[in-house]
């Protein structure tokens, strides 16, 4: 009966043992193959997706700063594809010098006056069209038409010798001098300048 006893009581442990075994062994193993399989799988191909974002040095509309007088260098140039009965077309060009893309948007602030930190002649610059927004990128340009008519157009019309232009670029408080020697209406109700909203260049 004793010997029976212990024959059963082997078989039990060895039953027991067989079954631990396998409750340890096959989960690790389990676990083991889908770690190793999406490491260098899926994992690989999404970690490779979210790396590459949209670059930081082309950044959207929304996130890019607006452009200021001291980004910009302003000048201004004849616009070759302007031409009316007395009047004269120029182009106000707006270069940004900075580092990274800003935006404008709008007209440029145009106006005569006797010199570079001079008194104003006239009436600014009216302003004619619909703005949209300007991404200019390092070193890109945006333009502003600015129609100036003859002061002979206008009567009467006190005519004064002026040296050039102060313009502020579009929303800026800070003006520069850009020298464009010409007669101007002293009468501030005669419109002489008339300027459009900047658009990017080329």
């Amino acid at each position: 009966m004793k010997t029976f006893s212990l024959v059963v009581a082997g078989a039990l442990l060895l039953l027991t043992a067989g079954c631990s075994s396998h409750d340890v062994t096959d989960p690790s193993a389990g676990s083991a193959r889908p770690s190793s399989s999406s490491a260098s799988g899926p994992a690989t191909t999404g970690s490779s997706a979210s790396a590459t974002p949209t670059p930081t040095s082309s950044p959207s509309a929304s996130s890019a700063p607006t452009c200021t007088t001291a980004d910009l260098r302003v000048s201004v140039r004849p616009d070759p594809n302007g031409a009316a009965a007395g009047s004269t077309f120029d182009d106000v060009l707006l270069r940004n010098t900075g580092a990274t893309t800003c935006l404008m948007t709008g007209w440029p602030g145009v106006s005569f006056v006797t010199g570079s930190q001079g008194r104003q002649v006239g009436a600014p610059a009216a302003r004619q069209g619909t703005p949209a927004v300007v991404s200019l990128a390092p070193g890109a340009s945006a333009e502003a038409l600015l129609q100036v008519a003859e002061a002979g157009n206008f009567a009467p019309c006190t005519t004064t010798s002026v040296r050039g232009l102060r313009v502020y670029p579009p929303n800026q408080r800070d003006a520069v001098f850009v020298p464009l020697p010409t007669k101007a209406c002293a009468q501030t109700s005669a419109q002489q300048l008339t300027v459009r909203p900047v658009v990017r260049r080329g």
